[in-house]
């Protein structure tokens, strides 16, 4: 009996420790470390990837260049009519100005060269054009001092024609992209004029102030321009310029001789030249 009971003991011991086995795995499962949490990356800390950089404009505006240009010009010419002596004792002419403002197509060449410093490009030009600047202007009957026409089919005639026009100039110039250029641009300006005038007491017989004659005048000029380069030699632009040579004057005597009475007569030399060009670069 006692061995029985012995035994007994001995299985119930047996089966308790087969049963706590898994438990106690169980418990230390509980008990164990997580495993270690891997390591995140994060992408905003990474370093973007560097963009190329542009690349730089192979164009250069210094240098040497020649080219053609083609435009209009437009002409300011007032011209006075002055009696002499005077007025007062020249009664049959009333003191007054008329505008024969000559027009016409330029065209011509130009040769210069030029730096660029940065945005900057500055330079010196030479141009040189021929003209189609004529005006010529009739006014009938002639007025009188009293401000009565003179009886007649009497007339006054004022004429001038720019035959040719040059100019020598500085430029200075701001790049707005690598191959559009702005600038300004003023100096010498210079050419030959045609002028012509006629005081004519109608009808045949009577007498006139007539007068022509040609003059190599200069003056100054300013204006401005842009440009565009296009390929590696050719740039094509436009150019506004204002010039200013001065004014001509002299004295008419009257045909046939009629002292002391004279006319004399001045004329303005202006004008606003518009035109494009082309340029090559060598």
């Amino acid at each position: 009996m006692r061995k029985f009971l012995l035994g007994i003991v001995v299985l119930v011991a047996l089966v308790a420790l087969v049963a706590a086995g898994p438990a106690a795995a169980a418990d230390d499962s509980l008990y164990s470390k997580p495993p270690a949490p891997k390591a995140v990356v994060s992408t905003s800390t990474l370093p973007s990837p560097a963009l190329p950089a542009p690349a730089p404009s192979t164009y250069s505006w210094s240098g040497w260049y020649a080219g053609i240009n083609v435009g209009w010009g437009i002409g300011r010419a007032d011209t006075t009519f002055t009696p002499l002596p005077t007025a007062a004792s020249f009664a049959n002419l009333l003191p007054q100005t008329q505008s024969p403002n000559p027009g016409g197509p330029l065209g011509g060449a130009q040769f210069g060269y030029q730096c660029e410093r940065g945005h900057v490009v500055f330079g010196a030009v030479t141009d040189f054009d021929w003209t189609g600047m004529n005006g010529s202007l009739t006014v009938t009957p002639i007025i009188q001092n009293n401000g009565t026409p003179f009886p007649g089919a009497g007339f006054l005639l004022a004429q001038q024609d720019t035959k040719w026009i040059g100019t020598v100039r500085g430029k200075f110039g701001v790049l707005v992209a690598p191959r559009f250029l702005i600038y300004g641009t003023g100096g010498l300006a210079y050419g030959r004029v045609d002028y012509s005038a006629n005081t004519d007491f109608l009808p045949p017989g009577t007498i006139q102030y007539p007068t022509a004659f040609t003059r190599l005048k200069r003056g100054w000029t300013g204006g401005g321009g842009a440009e565009w380069a296009v390929g590696s030699i050719m740039r094509f632009g436009g150019e506004y310029l204002y010039y200013d040579l001065g004014s001509e004057g002299i004295v008419a005597n009257p045909v046939p001789a009629n002292p002391p009475f004279q006319v004399a007569y001045d004329w303005q030399t202006k004008g606003h030249i518009i035109r494009g060009f082309i340029n090559l670069k060598f």
